[in-house]
């Protein structure tokens, strides 16, 4: 460059240089704030995909639990492996009630009573069978044992019984029809 470019150059440099850096970080800082706020959009959009489902319905509990106004607990039943959740719902209610598998080749552990069952009500609906208990309906000392399972074709099988608490069995087995 001859001097009279370079003496042109560094006199611009002195005048517009800070211009030209501000507008620069200027262009900086809109481009991260933009890029934070697509972060930002991104978080609170996959949040409420996580939460929505649950607020809004989704999928129902595998057991749910209604207190009856008279007194008695019914027990809906929507999946079959998940038989801690549905005993821990029941003893949260204080029901003496268990939920256990239904086996094949299940060999029963615990001494069934030979006392009529008025305290458990079966009401086999088509995709969520309930099942109603009555609390005080249970003799002192016993626990009702529910055992379920869904067949191939969709039907659902209920059983149980009435057991001594100190004999409860850990799974049902299959009875013939």
């Amino acid at each position: 460059m001859s001097r009279f470019e370079d003496n042109l150059w560094a006199e611009l440099e002195r005048e517009h240089a800070p211009t030209l850096l501000e507008s620069v970080a200027t262009q900086r800082r809109a481009r991260m704030r933009r890029w934070m706020g697509a972060a930002a959009g991104v978080v609170v959009l996959g949040a409420a995909a996580v939460i929505a489902p649950v607020y809004f319905g989704g999928t129902p509990p595998a057991y749910a639990v209604v207190d009856n106004p008279d007194g008695s607990v019914t027990l809906t039943i929507r999946e079959v492996q998940r038989f801690e959740e549905a005993t821990a719902k029941l003893c949260e209610r204080g029901i003496p009630a268990i939920a256990v598998p239904l086996r094949t080749g299940c060999v029963e552990t615990g001494r069934s009573l030979d006392v009529p069952v008025a305290a458990v009500d079966f009401e086999l609906t088509p995709g969520a069978p309930k099942i109603t208990i009555t609390p005080g309906r249970v003799p002192a000392g016993a626990t009702v044992v529910l055992a379920t399972d869904r067949t191939a074709d969709d039907t659902w099988i209920v059983t149980g019984g009435l057991y001594a608490s100190d004999q409860r069995p850990a799974c049902l087995p299959y009875r013939s029809r």
